[in-house]
């Protein structure tokens, strides 16, 4: 992360958001919302009668693509020449209450520690300079405010799930991937009740995901 710092939960940091909504554009292939953040703006979208399902959402708001060239994954939808996310409406963001982590701690990120360890925090450093000039914050109320037990738990378990099924999928064939593509898409993305709690869902999916591809690898 050479664009990127390191900061303490104590630090006091530079920043100000000045509603320029800068950090919403150039986004093309950039902003990849994981399963959490998916659940949250389907549910939220759903509110509007805009999405009914967990699918709905991936297949109007994403484009699929593949990480490394065989693990699926989906990126949000740009629109306009400067590649704004698809929800920036008239220069605000039209799901700010469920927006994706990644935009809910900009300008800062976080990453699970090793064997338990507490998460390690980091600003980044990007072309918006205005930013960083005014203003100061203090990490660990930022973390407070942005950063929920449910994000944690969930961080912590994808850290430890993406290095399992990334090992999974790379020992799969191309052809594999390609005859098994809706089961992944299926568990890793789709099979969602947006009624019921996401942790546990998430869990579960995990497991039968890991089994399918475990059973596919032995035949």
């Amino acid at each position: 992360m050479s664009d990127a710092v390191t900061v303490r939960p104590k630090d006091w940091v530079p920043f100000r958001c000045r509603l320029c909504g800068n950090c919403c554009r150039n986004l093309r292939g950039n902003l990849m919302p994981e399963q959490i953040d998916a659940y949250r703006l389907a549910r939220f979208l759903q509110e509007r009668g805009e999405v009914e399902y967990m699918e709905d959402f991936y297949t109007r708001y994403t484009y699929p693509d593949m990480l490394e060239g065989f693990f699926p994954v989906f990126l949000i939808n740009t629109v306009d020449p400067d590649d704004s996310c698809v929800f920036l409406k008239d220069g605000r963001c039209s799901v700010y209450e469920a927006r994706p982590r990644v935009c809910r701690l900009y300008p800062f990120t976080a990453f699970p520690g090793q064997r338990g360890k507490a998460f390690h925090f980091f600003q980044c450093m990007d072309s918006n300079s205005a930013h960083f000039s005014d203003g100061k914050i203090l990490i660990k109320d930022w973390m407070y405010q942005n950063f929920s037990r449910e994000d944690r738990e969930f961080l912590t378990a994808e850290s430890d799930t993406l290095l399992e099924l990334g090992r999974l999928l790379k020992a799969m064939s191309t052809d594999g991937r390609k005859e098994n593509l809706f089961q992944i898409l299926y568990y890793r993305y789709y099979n969602y009740d947006l009624d019921q709690p996401f942790m546990p869902q998430y869990k579960e999916n995990t497991v039968e995901l890991k089994r399918i591809l475990q059973e596919l690898l032995r035949r």
